[in-house]
């Protein structure tokens, strides 16, 4: 009968160990899963990376920015006499140190406005009134005036202020994706930022074939 009841007693006792353990590995479970649910999804992409945009259809003849209707007279204006001066060297610098800054600074501004399908949710009217976006308007023509000597990147600079004043009046995002392309290119080339694609966007860098791209669709 002792010997019963201290077999007895021994399986209580493991019973209870037992029932401890199993609550204890339990809460452990628990308290891991909580955890990673809790932990920030890792991001796909890297900040650094801007999606490849979408390659935009060849504009054909009778259409193209001159040929919105919301265009402001001022726009109007200028892109009814808008052409390029011919210029024997591709690219020349009044101020190298100013360009190499002003392109860098500028281009990440347009890779955070565009990158990403930020694009697509863009507010023009508040865009037009941004210090960002008027920031941008001062050092295109900065660019042109005290970075750039006469060269075809000063009419690559003409092309961004087209394309600039075509957005903002008339929500056009192939236009704002054009500025892009532009600062893109000139980064790449004349920073040496690190980019999977070249577009060709500029004169002073692209084939001039692919720059008419650009002025067809300034010109319609």
């Amino acid at each position: 009968m002792k010997a019963f009841f201290i077999t007895l007693l021994c399986i209580c006792v493991l019973a209870i160990v037992g029932t401890g353990i199993y609550f204890f590995l339990s809460q452990e479970e628990n308290d891991t899963a909580s955890g990673k649910e809790n932990e920030a999804p890792q991001q796909e992409q890297s900040p650094a990376e801007v999606p490849e945009e979408k390659e935009l259809k060849p504009v054909e003849k009778g259409e193209g920015a001159s040929q919105l209707e919301e265009l402001s007279g001022d726009t109007k204006d200028f892109l009814s006499t808008f052409t390029y001066e011919v210029y024997d060297e591709q690219i020349a610098y009044q101020n190298e140190e100013l360009v190499k800054q002003i392109i860098s600074d500028q281009h990440a501004y347009l890779n955070d406005l565009t990158g990403w399908g930020h694009i697509d949710n863009v507010d023009i009217e508040y865009l037009a009134q941004s210090e960002e976006w008027q920031q941008l308007q001062k050092d295109v023509e900065r660019l042109r005036t005290e970075g750039f000597a006469p060269s075809e990147a000063v009419n690559d600079m003409w092309n961004a202020e087209a394309f600039m004043r075509i957005a903002t009046d008339s929500a056009d995002l192939n236009s704002l994706r054009y500025v892009h392309r532009i600062f893109h290119d000139m980064d790449a080339e004349i920073n040496g930022a690190e980019v999977d694609k070249i577009w060709g966007a500029t004169r002073a860098f692209g084939a001039e074939a692919e720059t008419q791209e650009l002025y067809a669709y300034i010109k319609g």
